[in-house]
């Protein structure tokens, strides 16, 4: 049986294990700024992981009409920010011409290894987090047995697709999510609460160091202020002082609704990993 939201969100390990995935994710960011920002933002998210399920599911394979024919009933993204975003993952190569597809209309794609490999990443991490709630050894069996991954990736991409309390963040959460590298931000905040306790209905996290972050995430001070500017102006997030050189509070209910949404992606790993075990 899978983790059920509700027992994934209220574990006590739940946040720690987010920021630790916090944490390497943006190493992911470091080594490979435009393969981070698909995991980053829940736009490119739902197009790169349905993009994967088109390929690796049984789908009839992925194509530019055929992404954008699944998606556009979510209202994911327009048919030109799909065909933008099949564009750059040509460019930077995250995804080639499938050679087993011997039409040359319409064109047929498949991902790279950079690709297979930061999923195997990524799904590896989203395990270990569900070992640390139940004690189970998922990450362990996809060490023994990596394909695992190809088989129940299309599963995960769709049922997450489908579900609303994924597909569309909490509005605060979204406020970030939906921002170009807000996810980013997202990730780091979690990461500086670590296991930390809420001191009555806030965290408190060290000051900000606006250059090294937005140098480490590669995006402009200029952008990175106008992100944190969003969350202040809906009372997520401020500082105790001086903007930028005093502590950072973080609200408490914001962060039950982010774990609340993250344990949704969970629970449907642990779904999708369960089924094909």
């Amino acid at each position: 049986m899978p983790l059920s939201v509700d027992v994934i969100c209220s574990h006590p390990s739940f946040l720690p294990s987010l920021a630790y995935y916090g944490e390497a994710l943006a190493e992911v960011y470091h080594t490979n700024q435009r393969l981070g920002a698909n995991l980053a933002s829940q736009r490119r998210w739902l197009i790169s992981q349905t993009a994967l399920a088109l390929y690796w599911g049984d789908e009839g394979g992925l194509t530019v009409n055929r992404l954008i024919e699944v998606l556009t009933p979510y209202k994911v993204a327009s048919p030109n920010t799909i065909r933008a975003f099949i564009n750059e993952s040509v460019q930077y190569g995250f995804i080639e011409v499938d050679p087993d597809s011997r039409r040359i209309r319409p064109r047929y794609w498949k991902p790279t290894e950079v690709v297979k490999s930061a999923l195997m990443e990524w799904v590896g991490l989203n395990l270990a987090m569900l070992d640390g709630i139940d004690g189970r050894n998922r990450a362990s069996v996809l060490m023994q047995r990596p394909d695992i991954v190809f088989s129940l990736q299309p599963r995960l991409a769709w049922n997450c697709l489908n579900d609303p309390a994924w597909r569309e963040p909490p509005p605060r959460v979204a406020l970030l999510q939906n921002t170009i590298s807000g996810g980013m931000v997202m990730d780091h905040i979690v990461s500086q609460i670590g296991a930390g306790t809420p001191q009555g209905e806030r965290y408190l996290i060290p000051p900000i160091n606006a250059r090294r972050l937005s140098e480490r995430i590669f995006i402009s001070r200029t952008h990175l202020q106008r992100i944190l500017n969003k969350a202040i102006e809906i009372g997520v997030l401020g500082w105790s002082r001086r903007p930028f050189e005093s502590e950072m509070w973080i609200d408490r209910l914001f962060i039950e609704e982010y774990c609340r949404w993250q344990a949704v992606k969970s629970h449907h790993i642990d779904e999708a990993f369960a089924h094909f075990a």
